[in-house]
């Protein structure tokens, strides 16, 4: 068993704000954990809940809304919250090492600091595809999307511009993703009293159909 603490507790360092330990601390603050020390680690003080980012960029939620207050939370399940990035671990001697220089002991870690997607591994996407994790990143590209749909949308003439846009993969995030910024960008060019034909989606799946895992009717 790992060596307890000082005091006769055992240190518990969940590295991340994910969704993982965001229920974890939920359930730690409605049920109180005896004989243990509870730290949070993560180098943002908010963290993104991604099931209502298709409602943010719809419009439906603000920036505010679907975001989680860590340090609050952490409160709530008398936990420590650092606001630090993890840079190293080591196994054996069971210690975290921080950014800042800060080295934490743990007798049980956990990880969950979320996903980013390998684009620089296909040609020329860094510069044309804008990953949808991590979400702190994709705002301000999602922002600025929005902004040069306005701007396409405020010119008219003969021949006015048209938008395109892909996203790829047909799983429930994607279908549900391209339909909030179809939505959310359809409203922006009724609203500068733009043709919403100019704006044209499409949704790229190496699967034969959408929603693999779905029931038909849903499909």
């Amino acid at each position: 068993m790992p060596a307890s603490t000082s005091d006769g507790g055992r240190d518990i360092v969940l590295v991340g704000g994910g969704h993982s330990h965001i229920i974890v601390l939920r359930e730690i603050g409605l049920r109180a954990l005896a004989g243990a020390r509870l730290t949070l680690i993560s180098s943002a003080a908010r963290t993104p809940y991604s099931g209502m980012l298709p409602g943010y960029v719809a419009g439906h939620y603000d920036f505010d809304q679907v975001h989680v207050d860590l340090p609050r939370l952490a409160s709530f399940a008398a936990a420590r919250f650092i606001a630090d990035e993890v840079t190293a671990i080591d196994r054996a001697a069971r210690l975290v090492q921080c950014r800042s220089g800060r080295t934490l002991p743990w007798d049980l870690l956990s990880i969950d600091v979320g996903s980013t997607p390998r684009v620089d591994l296909a040609a020329s996407a860094a510069a044309h595809v804008v990953p949808v994790k991590p979400i702190g990143s994709f705002n301000q590209r999602w922002l600025a999307l929005v902004e040069r749909a306005r701007r396409i949308a405020a010119i008219g003439g003969a021949a006015p511009p048209s938008l395109t846009i892909a996203v790829v993969g047909g799983g429930a995030a994607g279908v549900e993703l391209l339909l909030a910024i179809q939505y959310r960008l359809q409203h922006e060019f009724a609203r500068l009293r733009a043709d919403p034909a100019r704006l044209r989606c499409h949704l790229l799946t190496r699967d034969d159909d959408i929603l693999p895992t779905h029931a038909p009717r849903v499909r």
